[in-house]
């Protein structure tokens, strides 16, 4: 008999969000974040699971060649990010998040707005 795991969608910001109240936003601007600490999405949290691998679609040519792009080592833009509690939301770049994970990347560049509770 076949067991198949659900697979657990990254975290949605306004789901985390909603447990702290009113936030204010700082920009810190460009700074090299941990991939391992992007938890979850602004807008995508349904179409990508934890690892941001595609949950309900293979990947696309524009995947495929962001990825081939990065394995070359093409310096691509940063990706946009809010910060709340030392975690990342993916605001834009979730196909660059997918592929620096895919090639086995641990840090990239993002521009990222800290959410600081009032």
């Amino acid at each position: 008999m076949l067991f198949f795991r659900k697979r657990k969608n990254v975290q949605s910001l306004d789901q985390e969000r909603g447990k702290y109240g009113t936030l204010n936003q700082r920009n810190i601007g460009i700074t090299v974040i941990e991939l391992d600490k992007i938890v979850g999405s602004v807008d995508r949290y349904k179409d990508f699971d934890r690892n941001f691998e595609w949950l309900h679609r293979r990947p696309d040519n524009r995947s495929k060649r962001i990825e081939q792009a990065m394995a070359r080592g093409e310096i691509l833009p940063p990706i946009d990010v809010y910060e709340l509690d030392d975690r990342y939301y993916v605001m834009d770049g979730h196909h660059r998040v997918r592929a620096a994970k895919k090639i086995g990347q641990e840090f990239m560049d993002a521009n990222v707005t800290r959410l600081i509770p009032a």
